[in-house]
């Protein structure tokens, strides 16, 4: 029964009800236990305690050897590349919801309602999705209906039309809704970049400012590309970055940072910098850190750990402006919770909390950064035989290097074919760095080395 399910992908869209489940293969008896569900097996391999950080303010990030793995798939299949997203990814989870049992099914066109109606009045109004059934309700262009003519109106209805499903599952936290962005795919310029200057403009005819506000698009995943998904805006308080959906929000509090920023001083709040000529301190040299707000002489710097030091204005260097700024993220990737935590058992994903580098630094170091921070699920059934299959993919390869260069390419693309429908695309147990959690506020000075702790 655990073998059924580890050897299926890990995507809802390839799960099914094997006979497996239910029968042994080799007596043909019916088994007395129902299998696991997907949910429980997954978090059994993954432990409860990683299953339980799939979270928001947490950093999903690609696996070394899964990446090299994308990357020779995509040379040898061009036609791939669109996998590119995973490779070397850093994810910041934005969002975990919880799944929706009703199922809209929009119907433009009545050849395709024909069929539909075909399927729904043999099988007792039940849609099978994967390995879950939907029901119609009286709903959506039935609404009007009552349940015992629910039959005679779908054989009656014309499209365009709508038909609304209900789930026949209890409720799942393993079909909760998980999305994230990719923090490492900057991008020139965005379909409907056009949108976001219009918001510039319209904003900047009450506050001139909002014209310096600095604006970096970014590929965030997969799923709708040319939508914006999510907005990242660094702020000078609690984990030091704010998730906000609405860009006219975005650019308001990027704004509002830029506006508590001394116009006598070079630096201003939530920039970043990179500290120097720490005498007492000569460790921190070199490391990274956003300025959260100015105390007397000196500034308070949020490091990569969560603490928080005073530092003067000679100890930094400033990194981006101190205008505001603000992260756009075209499109995301979305999981189901199981299906993650399938891809996090079988080894292609690890996860750890983020931290403030995972925003602030170079965007070509951030998942090197982050690579050493990220743990992963130990080895288990679904790891092996994630690997066996990897391991015969490769053989294969070899066994068939001194055939033509035509039968290679064939063979290649039969193998990499059915990788790419596995690969749709463990964990830190480290808690969110928030201003709760500086564990230290320090007051350096490079010439007389005293730390005064504030809490």
């Amino acid at each position: 029964q655990r073998m059924a399910l580890v050897s299926q992908p890990t995507h809802p869209a390839y799960y099914e009800d094997d006979v497996r489940h239910h029968k042994c293969n080799v007596c043909l008896s019916e088994f007395t236990c129902p299998p696991p569900t997907r949910f429980e097996l997954m978090s059994s391999f993954t432990g409860p305690e990683l299953a339980a950080m799939i979270s928001v303010g947490f950093v999903i990030g690609s696996q070394k050897d899964f990446s090299e793995e994308l990357e020779q798939q995509i040379r040898s299949m061009p036609f791939l590349r669109s996998n590119d997203h995973w490779i070397r990814g850093s994810y910041l989870i934005t969002a975990v919801e919880k799944d929706d049992p009703t199922l809209k099914l929009p119907i433009s066109n009545n050849a395709m309602l024909e069929r539909l109606k075909t399927v729904l009045l043999d099988d007792d109004l039940v849609l099978s999705y994967g390995d879950k059934t939907f029901k119609v309700v009286c709903d959506g262009s039935l609404a009007a209906a009552q349940p015992n003519s629910l039959r005679n109106e779908i054989q009656s209805l014309k499209a365009p039309c709508e038909l609304v499903f209900q789930s026949e599952q209890e409720y799942n936290c393993g079909d909760d809704h998980v999305a994230a962005v990719n923090l490492t795919r900057p991008i020139s310029g965005a379909r409907k970049k056009a949108e976001i200057d219009k918001l510039v403009e319209k904003l900047s005819l009450n506050h001139p400012a909002a014209r310096d506000i600095e604006i970096i698009h970014y590929n965030g995943g997969p799923c709708d590309p040319n939508e914006l998904a999510i907005c990242i805006v660094p702020v000078g308080n609690g984990q030091g970055w704010n998730i906000v959906k609405d860009p006219k929000e975005a650019l308001k509090l990027a704004l509002s940072q830029a506006r508590k920023s001394p116009v006598e001083s070079e630096f201003g709040c939530a920039q970043t910098v990179q500290l120097k000529g720490l005498k007492s301190k000569n460790e921190l040299n070199g490391n990274l850190g956003l300025t959260l707000r100015k105390d007397g002489e000196r500034w308070l710097v949020r490091l990569a750990n969560g603490s928080g030091i005073k530092v003067k204005p000679e100890n930094m260097d400033a990194l981006s402006s101190k205008n505001g700024r603000v992260f756009c993220f075209w499109g995301d990737a979305r999981w189901s919770r199981t299906q993650l935590l399938g891809e996090i058992a079988r080894g292609s994903w690890g996860l750890c909390a983020a931290n403030i580098t995972d925003i602030i630094s170079p965007v070509e170091e951030r998942w090197k950064n982050l690579y050493d921070r990220l743990a992963f699920a130990p080895k288990s059934a679904m790891s092996e035989e994630y690997m066996s299959r990897q391991m015969n993919r490769l053989s294969e390869r070899v066994r068939h290097s001194g055939r033509t260069s035509s039968e290679r390419e064939s063979t290649d693309a039969s193998s990499d074919i059915t990788s790419s429908s596995e690969n749709q695309s463990s964990l830190a147990l480290v808690p969110t760095n928030s201003a709760e959690n500086m564990d230290e506020v320090e007051d350096v000075d490079d010439e007389e080395g005293e730390h005064n702790r504030e809490g």
